[in-house]
């Protein structure tokens, strides 16, 4: 007790620190462990350049995916001869995506809220991936399932190309 009384500035001078650091590590890391897991997919886009610039192949209405036409140029320029979109299911739980056609895309009831019945949404993000000094060697574009004061990376492989082009489109009621 003794040891304790004498050096009591010494221990208050290591402890507090340390507690600060146990409270900052606590308040990112423990909301983690209380939220619920995911429970809704959703429905996303990756549209071509070119449709991303002159419209959108697919909409939402009334809870269904349409098709809107796109009208290309009568040119018969070579860049619009492959413009199409590609749509995907993302699997939260299993944290993937898969392709899937309009036709199967259409029987799915669709909730075109920012925010998921749990309280989850999706957002977009960067990682630099730094540099020396004045050496950048640029960002890796993600998305991000983001709510209730967390986040996990989604693995969608979109690429550097298609960043722009993603579009959430729904979330899937079931």
């Amino acid at each position: 007790m003794e040891v304790i009384k004498k050096n009591i500035t010494f221990i208050l001078g290591i402890s507090i620190p340390l507690l600060m650091i146990l409270f900052v590590a606590g308040s990112i890391y423990l909301p983690s462990f209380f939220v619920e897991p995911l429970k809704y997919n959703f429905l996303y886009t990756v549209d071509d350049y070119n449709l991303y610039i002159d419209g959108q192949q697919y909409l939402v209405k009334d809870g269904k995916i349409i098709k809107n036409e796109i009208i290309k140029p009568e040119d018969g320029s070579p860049i619009y001869e492959n413009a199409e979109s590609r749509l995907f299911i993302y699997d939260v739980v299993k944290n993937e995506s898969k392709q899937i056609s309009f036709e199967e895309a259409q029987k799915l009831n669709l909730d075109q809220n920012i925010e998921s019945p749990d309280g989850f949404e999706v957002v977009y993000g960067s990682s630099g991936s730094g540099g020396f000094l004045f050496f950048y060697s640029g960002n890796n574009y993600n998305l991000y399932i983001k709510g209730h004061n967390t986040s996990k990376k989604l693995n969608t492989q979109l690429g550097e190309r298609y960043y722009y082009s993603f579009r959430f489109l729904g979330w899937i009621k079931n």
